[in-house]
């Protein structure tokens, strides 16, 4: 327990500064007190205790400057022990009390970082991460976004990037997996659909060669040839030596003699 009480002293020191040789905290039951012992418990992963001690300096010292921390403490409980949407919900709580808190930016980063945790990830024995709902993706995206917005300096902003740029290739991938369900099952218009959405949502991130392509299949399939012509020109253009831009090369001299022949003798 010294190990603890010295790095719930330190975290004092930090965040308020402390006196040379005062103590932070000589009566248990102040604020500064509970809080002391709050955190001791927590890195120690007591966490009935932690509980007990941070909820009721919150009780008896509503209005001291270590309540909002309890508060942050109390959230940093829950993530702990596993419970990412309770914790997401006592950040969010502080966040809603507290917007210019010293902390403020630790409770946005905590958010996010709760709703990466439940993004869908790989597995061997569990379908592609692709295939399944990305509802956590996208409130993870909108989380970092809301964080970088506000604290593009932030010390956690590489991180936050990092993790969004995760988020956006993860939310890239499922809508290219539902563009390729769509065209295997001759739904071209909302294949077509979900590629472009790819192609002005989530460019550069590796999926812009397939996108065309998809798209462009699904645009000529459809009838648009104008349209498919416009995405395989593309294709070639940026990705001639992929594997999609050299499929899609003899395509689109087919399609250009097509359409020149359409041209030249209107119906």
């Amino acid at each position: 327990m010294k190990h603890t009480s010295h790095v719930a002293s330190l975290l004092l020191c930090i965040i308020f500064g402390c006196a040379h040789n005062k103590p932070i905290a000589g009566d248990p039951n102040s604020a500064a007190g509970l809080y002391v012992r709050g955190v001791e418990a927590l890195y120690a992963e007591l966490y009935p205790e932690a509980s007990r001690d941070l909820t009721e300096l919150k009780t008896k010292h509503p209005y001291s400057r270590y309540a909002a921390l309890a508060e942050l403490r109390l959230g940093d409980l829950q993530a702990r022990q596993g419970h990412a949407i309770e914790a997401i919900e006592v950040y969010r709580t502080f966040l809603r009390f507290h917007p210019n808190h010293e902390q403020a930016q630790y409770a946005a980063l905590q958010i996010a970082e709760g709703h990466f945790a439940q993004v869908p990830s790989e597995w061997w024995f569990l379908p592609p991460a692709a295939e399944k709902d990305q509802a956590s993706t996208r409130a993870a995206i909108a989380a970092y976004d809301d964080l970088l917005n506000r604290w593009p300096q932030a010390s956690a902003a590489p991180l936050a990037r990092q993790h969004l740029d995760a988020c956006r290739r993860k939310l890239a991938d499922h809508e290219m997996y539902v563009a390729h369900f769509y065209l295997h099952h001759g739904a071209y218009p909302a294949a077509a659909a979900r590629a472009e959405t790819v192609l002005s949502q989530f460019e550069g991130l590796g999926l812009d060669a397939a996108a065309l392509w998809v798209a462009g299949q699904a645009r000529l399939r459809d009838g648009d040839t104008a349209q498919a012509q416009r995405h395989l020109e593309a294709l070639v253009e940026r990705f001639a030596d992929s594997p999609q831009g050299t499929a899609a090369r003899p395509m689109l001299e087919s399609l250009s003699v097509s359409l020149s022949a359409q041209q030249q003798n209107p119906a």
